[in-house]
């Protein structure tokens, strides 16, 4: 079975689309800095060498048009630089910009060994290419395997067609260019897949952090660090409604008593179970706020949504029975349920005030006999 984790083996990228996606995000920062740093380095770079056209060539048409062709790369790469520190998709703009660059790069290249020939020097000089555009310039590795193949192939042809070297000279050069390839892909594919395992393992870390290890739901770790807090402020920034769901189990140091600690905790992860099975996966959020008391928030729902699902969550547990060894039991729970809409430049609430309301319609269902939703929006 395929994990969430599991990393492709040809293109060292997430073998899940979403992962992946939410690694781009989480590094888009530091690929969008690395795209301008690299971009412009090879820019300057790449004008620096029409010296070395003049001291070839001389001044002439020809050292001008090479000199245009080089000034036009640069002039892609500082449109590369712009547009990716522009976009709300920094990482993937960056891998489109850094194919461009690296095709146009490349193509230059190649006008640049057609004028001036000397094919064992710019053979090298290929070579050291495909190392950058493999390793240097951040990008897909499929991107990048489709240039420097390409522009290899490109350089091998030119060779060929305009008889540059004897036979004995284009295979060594043939060998060369592949073997850059080859280690390009490899050290490209290591790199890549190192860098995605390092993301994995601190976004493990980061769950394992704000995870409860008995019952799988958030914990007040995840709480305190400004979840419900950011909810709020979303709500009011879109208009929207935010509900809010405090559920308790009922008689829990009585099953504790009677059962056994264990059985408690068996009682403990079944009923997590359900509230993570009967909420929206990546919406809403389940928290273990303490002991035997959980806390559901639901964004964009009102009090009646609220309300329904802390019945449906009420009925379902009575009718369920957790079995832990030779033990059965039945359990029931109570639920305080609030609502709160909140405008734009209107007055806001804290997330202490919020749920405090809610932990007093839970109380209040408790007093009046346990088993209850009680529910009331914010006014």
């Amino acid at each position: 079975m395929q994990s969430a984790g599991d990393i492709s083996r040809w293109s060292g990228e997430f073998a899940s689309a979403s992962v992946e996606s939410a690694f781009l995000r989480d590094r888009g920062g530091q690929i969008q800095h690395e795209t301008a740093r690299s971009l412009a380095f090879c820019a300057i770079f790449f004008l620096g060498f029409a010296f070395a056209d003049a001291a070839h060539l001389g001044y002439g048409n020809r050292t001008l048009a090479l000199f245009v062709a080089r000034l036009a790369v640069a002039a892609v790469a500082l449109t590369g630089i712009f547009l990716t520190r522009r976009s709300i998709t920094p990482a993937h703009t960056a891998y489109r910009v850094s194919t461009i660059f690296a095709g146009v790069a490349m193509l230059t290249f190649l006008l640049v060994a057609y004028v001036r020939g000397d094919a064992l020097l710019h053979g090298m000089s290929m070579a050291i290419m495909l190392i950058i555009v493999y390793l240097f310039i951040p990008n897909r590795l499929v991107n990048a395997t489709l240039v420097a193949l390409g522009a290899s192939a490109g350089f091998l042809l030119l060779v060929y067609m305009l008889g540059m070297v004897g036979a004995r000279q284009l295979s060594t050069m043939t060998m060369l260019l592949v073997l850059a390839n080859l280690f390009g892909t490899i050290a490209a594919r290591r790199a890549a897949h190192s860098t995605r395992r390092q993301y994995w393992t601190q976004q493990r870390l980061i769950n394992e952090s704000v995870r409860d290890p008995l019952t799988g739901a958030f914990n007040r770790r995840h709480l305190n660090a400004g979840l419900l807090e950011q909810e709020i402020n979303r709500a009011m920034r879109q208009n929207a409604p935010l509900t809010i769901i405090m559920c308790d189990l009922d008689g829990f140091k009585a099953i504790n008593d009677t059962h056994g600690h264990q059985a408690g905790d068996t009682l403990l992860q079944d009923f997590a179970r359900m509230l993570l099975t009967m909420t929206r996966d990546g919406i809403d959020t389940v928290v273990r706020y303490g002991g035997e008391e959980f806390l559901l928030v639901l964004p964009d729902t009102g009090l009646a949504d609220g309300h329904a699902l802390a019945e449906r969550i009420r009925t379902r547990l009575l009718g369920t029975t957790s079995v832990h060894g030779d033990v059965r039991i039945k359990a029931t729970a109570s639920f305080g349920v609030t609502s709160v809409r909140l405008t734009p430049g209107g007055p806001g609430i804290t997330s202490q005030a919020l749920i405090a309301h809610a932990d007093k319609l839970l109380y209040a269902a408790k007093r009046s006999g346990r088993n209850q939703v009680h529910a009331a929006e914010v006014v």
